[in-house]
């Protein structure tokens, strides 16, 4: 046991012994030093990072430290919480852990990285140990207290009763709804076959279509309301399938990078697909990595994707 906690320190000290830039820091700090068996431990992080520059924080959970190893248990990873200075954002988590036996631990270095997948800080390991409680196995053993019979009562019966009732009524709900569904689409059918057939509008064009669509996103007001993945999945969508209908490329199925690609043999200005490409960066580590970007991340994100449903629209109108 001791080996493996070793080998799991030395590991995760080497992973993240890299030079790290002066504008970012890490650090961790635990609630305590001492913990019995089986009590929760709480590790503090709060990381440092310039303005305008997300940072990836891995994010700890049961696979990883059993694929490490580890001598604790994981419990849980609190949300972040974020405070903006003049020139910088402070990222604070809390991460609960616990362990079964007893000895001396070591918390790892926890790794921070850039956009670019490189490491910019790290926190610094942290040590704690773990005690028993004390048992005097001298003592015979006996139950804390006897068991009580309770008798039934009328209340009790009633309930019982009425439990049931409730199951009766709500089946008859079910059935009434089927035949009222039923009912509503042998309408609708009905209705159908007696209208007359109508001409097919005019096609909207793309643009048109997309900056409507980002009209009704920035009215949700998603983001504000906690549901950052809703948001960027909205966002990035309206924005494929807008280049989908405005130069037939197949958006929907391909990864950011294959779309920026197949946008360079357009006519669109570098810049523009520059900040397509941070805005689709960004989405893609809230949706598959759990990024929790800033607030002016949000903004700045669908302003990049307006920007270019606008300016690429008025490529296609000169063209």
């Amino acid at each position: 046991m001791f080996i493996k906690r070793f080998t799991f320190f030395i590991i995760s000290v080497l992973l993240c012994n890299f030079v790290l830039a002066q504008e970012y820091s890490a650090k961790a700090k635990l609630d305590s030093a001492h913990i019995l068996i089986g009590d929760h431990l709480n590790v503090y992080l709060e990381i440092t990072a310039p303005k305008g520059k997300p940072v990836f924080i891995l994010q700890l959970n049961d696979k990883i430290l059993e694929d490490a190893e580890a001598p604790f248990e994981w419990i849980s990873n609190s949300k972040y919480d974020t405070v903006i200075n003049q020139n910088n954002y402070v990222l604070k988590q809390t991460i609960t852990i616990t362990a079964f036996d007893s000895g001396s631990y070591a918390f790892p270095a926890i790794p921070i990285f850039d956009m670019d997948s490189q490491i910019v800080a790290q926190t610094n390991p942290l040590f704690f140990e773990v005690s028993t409680v004390a048992v005097d196995t001298t003592a015979a053993i006996k139950d804390i207290k006897g068991i009580a019979k309770i008798p039934v009562t009328f209340h009790e019966l009633w309930m019982y009763v009425k439990k049931y009732a409730l199951f009766m009524l709500a089946g008859l709900l079910v059935i009434g709804l089927i035949i009222y569904v039923v009912w509503r689409y042998i309408k609708k059918k009905q209705v159908q076959k007696l209208q007359p057939i109508i001409k097919p509008k005019p096609k909207i064009k793309p643009h048109i279509t997309a900056l409507k669509e980002l009209e009704k996103l920035r009215q949700k007001k998603l983001w504000e309301q906690g549901k950052t993945k809703d948001y960027y999945t909205e966002l990035t969508d309206i924005v494929r399938t807008y280049i989908d209908g405005q130069w037939d490329i197949g958006a929907m199925e391909m990864v950011t990078t294959d779309i920026i690609e197949a946008l360079k043999n357009t006519e669109i200005h570098e810049e523009v697909l520059k900040r397509l490409f941070q805005a689709f960066s960004i989405a893609d580590l809230v949706k598959f990595a759990k990024y929790s970007p800033l607030p002016t991340d949000h903004d700045i994100s669908f302003k990049n994707c307006k920007e270019f449903v606008e300016r690429t629209a008025e490529i296609m109108v000169n063209d």
